[in-house]
């Protein structure tokens, strides 16, 4: 005798042997809403609320697998061989996540070092321009978190230079606390981090996230805005861009100012910088052979590039740049920008 059918414990539909529920009942749990019973994508909300949220977002636009943060790969790269990518200004939240989660399927099986210029975060919640639209600060940091997470995951090592977006939070609260000694006081009650970007990549939980600190001869000072690896100089100076006069004025302060930062402007054959959202390669100084490069964004239009006042400026460029060192000697062959905006 046969064995009698069972029935779904959700509806009390008859259903087949060895089944749990019925069609209607499972396609309807997994958010199915068509009549041929494909799986129709979830809805993200916009912006997102918490930092859960955001690392799922970020992990269903990626295909990622692992539902929470693993930590760094485990990856042994070639001796006396780095490669580098350079990841452009960001502006999380106003990043462009499907051009970003390209970037890291095309580099990270291949990266040693990931160098991320500056502008990791806009800081937008506590802008003083009137140009953007508020974004409240656990949103943007939730999806800051999520991206670093991601971005720790994907390469062995990351080093991130801080640019002035990532500065906005420290700068409001000197510029509104009475004096010094005010500001002094919020450090020793935040642990001496006063920018979220820094208290991001001093937690445990990135082990392979550092800020870069570049010592000044003779001095007790470090700077977060530059760091040199090999011959190469990454940075993100705080000039803008028309036909590249930014590259060449950050070269001129390195000439000028080189041996007081502890640079030694003879070696260097590469300048690589950040903060104009553009996309240059330039040969440069015929006297010691220097590639001059502005490394562009990944990052959304602004409200303020749309405005009706004509500044003058390019218009940016979302890609990036990788390069390949030997023994610390940039391959200039090797350096590449990787212009994602003409991609279909």
């Amino acid at each position: 005798m046969a064995k009698p059918r069972g029935t779904c414990p959700h509806c009390n539909k008859t259903i087949s042997k060895g089944s749990k529920q019925c069609l209607d009942c499972w396609y309807q749990r997994v958010g199915a809403t068509t009549k041929n019973h494909s799986v129709a994508r979830q809805t993200i909300r916009h912006p997102l609320t918490s930092y859960d949220e955001a690392y799922k977002a970020w992990g269903e636009l990626i295909g990622m697998s692992k539902d929470r943060y693993s930590g760094p790969p485990d990856r042994t790269g070639v001796e006396n061989v780095t490669r580098i990518c350079v990841i452009p200004d960001l502006h999380v939240p106003h990043h462009a996540p499907i051009l970003l989660s390209r970037l890291i399927a095309r580099e990270a099986d291949r990266t040693d070092v990931a160098v991320m210029i500056g502008d990791v975060s806009d800081c937008q919640s506590v802008s003083r321009f009137l140009d953007y639209d508020k974004v409240p600060f656990e949103v943007e940091w939730a999806e800051t978190t999520a991206v670093m997470q991601h971005i720790s995951q994907a390469f062995p090592a990351v080093r991130i230079i801080a640019g002035n977006h990532d500065k906005r939070v420290s700068r409001q609260i000197a510029a509104h606390l009475p004096d010094a000694n005010w500001v002094d006081a919020v450090k020793a009650l935040s642990g001496g981090v006063l920018d979220p970007i820094y208290a991001l990549a001093r937690s445990a939980t990135l082990p392979n996230v550092e800020i870069v600190k570049h010592p000044i001869p003779d001095t007790d000072l470090t700077v977060d805005w530059l760091t040199v690896i090999g011959d190469a100089v990454f940075a993100h100076p705080e000039v803008y861009s028309r036909s590249m006069q930014a590259s060449r004025k950050f070269d001129e302060f390195l000439h000028d100012h080189g041996e007081a930062m502890g640079i030694d402007y003879s070696a260097l054959r590469l300048v690589v910088m950040g903060h104009t959202h553009n996309m240059s390669l330039v040969p440069w100084r015929s006297s010691n052979t220097k590639l001059l490069v502005e490394c562009g964004c990944l990052c959304k239009t602004a409200s303020y590039m749309v405005k009706p006042r004509v500044s003058g400026g390019r218009p940016q460029r979302r890609g990036y740049v990788t390069l390949t060192q030997y023994d610390g000697r940039t391959d200039l062959n090797s350096v590449r920008l990787h212009f994602l905006d003409l991609e279909d």
